[in-house]
């Protein structure tokens, strides 16, 4: 039970429960071999390093050269026919345009 409750404690903790199996896995094993039952068991069980991992971070760069969000596209071009009937030459006849 209290090799139990040491793996819960710890995955509370944000360690893995595979580190705590393994050690336990490794006890098991030594102390069915006679000869390192008396002896002292740390050079067999693993060391496990703590990393941590930074996360990353967004650059500055990009919120300088951004511009103001909008929500409307912009304006459209306008298109032949509509600067023609601007001027007026889409209601001349074609002898007229000549």
């Amino acid at each position: 039970l209290k090799q139990a409750r040491k793996v819960i404690v710890d995955c509370m903790n944000n360690i893995h429960p595979i580190y705590n199996i393994k050690t336990l896995m490794i006890r098991r094993e030594l102390a069915k071999d006679e000869q390192l039952k008396n002896e002292n068991w740390e050079r067999f069980l693993p060391k496990f390093k703590k990393r941590n991992v930074k996360s990353k971070k967004p650059k500055a760069d990009d919120s300088k050269n951004k511009k103001n969000f909008s929500p409307f596209p912009p304006p459209q071009a306008p298109s032949k026919i509509d600067l023609q009937l601007e001027s007026g030459e889409y209601f001349l006849s074609d002898k007229e345009k000549k």
